[in-house]
């Protein structure tokens, strides 16, 4: 396809609400996670620490699922389109910085490097809604207007 329509761009309802969906939850994960960990670092919170950090790896295994499925028809079609592409790869190389960060905090044995993972990860990850807002709002912007609808000047 070498001009794709913009509807093969946009996601479908479903797909927008899997994505929005897995997205949220591995929003809330990691920051009910974070809360655990360094605001009530009290024992009792231990469990709950510990299913939010399980909910939050699950979470992050689906959303690298659903990128690599974005990857083949939203991306490539966007990019062939020349439409939000700036904000795509900003948007590409967050979700990187997250993944390699994330894997960063299990394998990582250096302290100092682990440390940085860590708050890095949990900073960039706090503000990813707004990235996710920014390239939805600017994917709008970037669409084709159509013409007047049927009956109206």
């Amino acid at each position: 396809m070498r001009h794709p329509r913009p509807e093969s761009i946009r996601l479908g309802r479903w797909y927008q609400a899997v994505v929005y969906g897995v997205l949220l939850v591995l929003f809330l994960s990691g920051v009910a996670w974070a809360g655990f960990q360094y605001l009530a670092g009290t024992v009792a919170f231990q469990s709950a620490k510990s299913w939010s950090l399980k909910v939050h790896g699950a979470a992050s295994m689906a959303t690298l699922v659903l990128v690599g499925s974005l990857l083949t028809a939203h991306v490539r079609f966007a990019w062939r389109a020349n439409r939000n592409r700036l904000n795509g790869v900003v948007f590409i190389a967050t979700l990187t910085f997250l993944t390699v960060t994330g894997y960063g905090l299990y394998y990582l044995g250096d302290e100092r490097w682990r440390a940085f993972a860590s708050w890095s990860h949990l900073i960039v990850g706090v503000l990813l809604p707004l990235l996710v807002l920014t390239h939805v709002l600017s994917g709008r912007r970037t669409r084709p207007h159509k013409g007047p609808l049927k009956g109206q000047i």
